[in-house]
């Protein structure tokens, strides 16, 4: 009786008000709370990826027929780095198309594409400022020789994503200029910063965003969500051109999704959230843990991969992951703009100032992988000689830092997890403004204005022309 009565004390605890159900309703804090656990599941990926590759297959160990626990759906979403990289895409649409909306929804077109206009230019810099500062430090780093032991590690994410210092500094200034011009181009790669491979595909979805808003702002809402339905299907086409042909699906998906919530439909279905919204959650997370390599190790993705290559087009095929990925982060949103539980859980405090630095978790969680996390890790270790095979089998050694035990990655881990919030907090309290201010004069020079502070800290607005 104890046991049952503390049970049904713990579910009354989950129990919301009708005051705090309402409240849930009309805030979107819970995005910032999912793109936090979104940004440390990419982390998580990476680690995995360091010290644990026998979780990448959904099954199953050697000698084994019987999945480890973080093989098994919806656990193994800590190696499944694709699938929240789709929820940045998703939730960039969704959060940079709620003020426009909600003012097309007021009747006011004419700020609306005011707030757009400006948006398209800030968007740019935004991305481009912090990823090139991100780059010049990593770029120090690394020939200063700080990416030595990383380097030399055997681990297969740090010893495949560390670049090399240049032979000359004129050389390094060579390739600096090379680095930051790879992480705006197709297929180019960033080898200061690998995880910035992402950033031009956030920088075309913010170009879909901005596009497809400024075409559909004055329809209606009903007209509004048919064209960008449209849009979404036509996008799987032209798309695929730059090798991820679901950028644009959850860039308005995103969109789509910002207008559902400005809707009355997320608060006439929340009575029944309840029952749809749980089972909605738990299929979409099924789906966002399909496996990028080696699903046919396992029998539950298998099917969904034969489900997949049944009823997508063939030139998609080989990104089942990502559609699965991109698919189950839609319908994950659809649950949780829904649920007023999803939403108040996704908002609690701490879960919010993960999201606040989450961009800065992206752009820093590389470098020092590859500096304070492979320093620990290797701690105390020599390096011994490892075979390597060519392509025509003759054998070769080379020198490596073994990955160590389960307490000193354990160890290195949570050095990391301090090092990276630390580090993305100062980034965020000393850099981000530094960053808003550049953009901000910036958008000044280009609309013919710029500003002159005066000591009063009063702006005076001069023209750059008459004209």
């Amino acid at each position: 009786m104890d046991g049952a009565r503390e049970m049904f004390s713990r579910i009354r605890l989950l129990r919301l008000s009708a005051e705090a159900k309402e409240r849930a309703m009309k805030d979107t804090a819970w995005a910032d709370g999912l793109r936090g656990i979104a940004a440390a599941l990419v982390v998580s990926s990476h680690l995995v990826l360091c010290y644990a590759r026998g979780l990448v297959p959904p099954c199953c160990a050697k000698d084994s027929t019987t999945p480890a626990l973080f093989q098994r759906p919806i656990l193994r979403l800590v190696i499944s780095g694709h699938s929240w990289v789709a929820i940045f895409f998703i939730l960039m649409g969704f959060v940079n198309s709620l003020k426009p909306l909600q003012l097309a929804r007021s009747g006011q077109i004419d700020k609306a594409l005011s707030k757009l206009s400006s948006s398209s230019f800030s968007r740019v810099f935004r991305l481009v400022l912090p990823a090139s500062a991100a780059t010049l430090i990593s770029w120090i780093i690394c020939n200063l020789g700080l990416y030595e032991i990383s380097g030399s590690s055997d681990a297969f994410w740090l010893s495949t994503t560390t670049p090399r210092p240049s032979d000359s500094w004129q050389q390094a200034f060579k390739d600096l200029i090379a680095g930051l011009r790879g992480t705006w181009v197709y297929y180019g790669g960033n080898p200061y910063d690998q995880p910035q491979w992402a950033l031009v595909y956030l920088l075309q979805g913010s170009v879909m965003i901005i596009s497809a808003l400024s075409l559909v702002i004055s329809m209606t809402p009903f007209w509004r969500t048919v064209t960008l339905v449209i849009l979404s299907f036509w996008s799987l086409n032209w798309s695929r051109i730059i090798g991820d042909p679901f950028t644009g699906l959850c860039c308005f998906a995103g969109i789509i999704l910002g207008e559902m919530n400005l809707s009355n439909m997320p608060t006439a279905a929340s009575a029944i959230s309840p029952f749809v919204s749980p089972p909605l959650i738990i299929s979409a997370l099924v789906m966002m843990s399909f496996p990028g390599s080696f699903y046919e190790s396992a029998a539950w993705s298998t099917w969904l991969h034969d489900v997949a290559i049944r009823h997508v087009p063939a030139d998609i095929t080989n990104t089942v992951d990502r559609m699965y990925g991109s698919l189950g982060g839609i319908l994950l949103i659809v649950g949780i703009i829904i649920s007023p539980h999803a939403r108040w859980l996704l908002s609690r405090r701490p879960l919010q100032l993960l999201g606040k630095i989450s961009f800065a978790i992206y752009l820093l969680h590389g470098m020092l992988m590859r500096t304070v996390f492979a320093w620990v890790l290797h701690l105390g270790h020599p390096k011994q000689q490892l075979a390597q095979y060519t392509e025509d089998g003759a054998e070769y050694y080379v020198e490596r830092y073994l990955v160590p035990g389960f307490f000193q990655c354990a160890l290195a881990t949570v050095v990391l997890m301090v090092c990276v919030a630390g580090a993305s907090h100062v980034w965020n309290l000393k850099l981000e403004p530094v960053f808003a201010k550049i953009t901000s004069k910036l958008e000044g020079l280009v609309a013919g204005k710029f500003y002159i502070e005066v000591k009063s800290e009063e702006k005076t607005v001069l023209p750059l022309r008459k004209d």
